[in-house]
């Protein structure tokens, strides 16, 4: 993956992790990670492993392609591109339009909606469950 797709990824998970709002602390104690290392991870002072992006799509219950397709949508277009070509299938739909076609400030907003409607549904469904319990 080229660095200019690493810095974007690493831009893509700082937002959402921000737009999470949660402490710090909390989401390397999720994440199983030391304190310090999530910042180093998105700041490039530390290796992003897949096993952190899959932790952390898991963490904001979104797909880690997602993640991928937002932080590198050129190096995810050419792995697709590839991949067809080896294994001898092309897509006949029309392709979506990919995280590229967007504003780094639409990426942001499209993540903070999506997490802060992850949110609210986890919410719903703990205040669902207090209120059965009752």
């Amino acid at each position: 993956m080229a660095d200019k797709d690493l810095q974007q990824l690493r831009q893509v998970l700082r937002e959402a992790v921000r737009a999470t709002r949660l402490p710090t602390r909390n989401l390397e104690r999720r994440l199983g990670i030391g304190h310090g290392n999530l910042g180093r991870m998105l700041d490039g002072q530390m290796d992003l492993r897949l096993r952190h992006l899959l932790a952390l799509a898991s963490l904001l219950d979104v797909p880690p392609t997602d993640l991928l397709e937002f932080g590198c949508p050129d190096a995810v277009s050419r792995a697709k591109r590839r991949l067809g070509d080896w294994i001898g299938k092309r897509s006949s739909q029309p392709a979506e339009p990919t995280a590229a076609s967007l504003s780094l400030d639409q990426l942001k907003e499209l993540i903070r909606t999506a997490v802060r409607e992850e949110m609210e549904q986890q919410s719903q469904e703990t205040e669902r469950t207090r209120r059965s319990r009752r």
